[in-house]
């Protein structure tokens, strides 16, 4: 595994400000009750013209679909926050295995067949939190399955130590890459690549993944792989 990251094993894990953090969850979690409601108004209104024996215009319409499409963009939204909000917090720090933990979350996300992930990780425990390690391994996936609109998407996973305080992920995959200039871009929060119409998301993923690495003390670099093509997410954590 090639990391060339520098770490000084003395420097504490970075804690994120709890409470911006707490004060981000208690909205996101409140606004998304109000979202549902959004999402389901057109719904009631269509039933309600229906009962009534009223013929809903073509315009009208399509105004009730554009409610119903800003209000899951919304949610999606507001669902990114919470899941931002909640890296390092409402979990206990303890010994988890990346590689048994890694094996879960790819039966859970139920891939297609035509996905091809190889996998080769260290058997060894880490100390970190169980929520923010499946997330990792979740966003990393995930966002690498997305970007292949028009191929099998092939997904290299390796994982271990790299000295006694430092443990490094790398995700490489097949897909269309990330222009160089667009790498620390595309770690913001709600930034995305390509349009909401051809990717619905929020664009928190990275950002999420970029947060719970500067949580456990470590850091997210995007490279193109040594095949010329694709991209590769390598994750370094001071979890030891």
């Amino acid at each position: 595994m090639n990391a060339n990251l520098s770490f000084d094993p003395t420097i504490p894990v970075v804690q994120s400000d709890s409470e911006t953090d707490e004060l981000v969850y208690r909205l996101s979690h409140d606004l998304r009750a109000s979202v549902r409601a959004l999402q389901e108004l057109p719904g009631w209104i269509a039933e309600d013209l229906d009962k009534a024996a009223l013929r809903v215009p073509a315009a009208t319409e399509r105004h009730l679909k554009l409610i119903s499409s800003h209000a899951c963009r919304l949610d999606l939204m507001l669902t990114g926050l919470l899941e931002h909000s909640r890296v390092g917090r409402m979990q206990p720090i303890a010994a988890v295995q990346p590689a048994r933990v890694l094996a879960e979350v790819i039966d859970d996300l139920g891939l297609d067949d035509d996905v091809s992930v190889a996998v080769g990780m260290d058997r060894g425990n880490i100390q970190m939190g169980l929520t923010d390690l499946q997330r990792m391994f979740s966003i990393l996936i995930l966002n690498a399955v997305r970007h292949h609109p028009t191929h099998a998407p092939r997904i290299g996973i390796t994982g271990g130590p790299q000295s006694s305080r430092v443990w490094v992920l790398e995700v490489a995959d097949n897909g269309p890459g990330i222009p160089e200039a667009k790498r620390e871009h595309v770690m913001r929060p709600m930034t995305k690549l390509v349009s909401r119409d051809i990717d619905p998301g929020a664009g928190m993923g990275l950002a999420i993944l970029r947060k719970i690495a500067f949580t456990y003390g470590g850091g997210v670099e995007i490279e193109t792989p040594k095949s010329g093509a694709g991209t590769l997410v390598r994750v370094t954590l001071a979890v030891n």
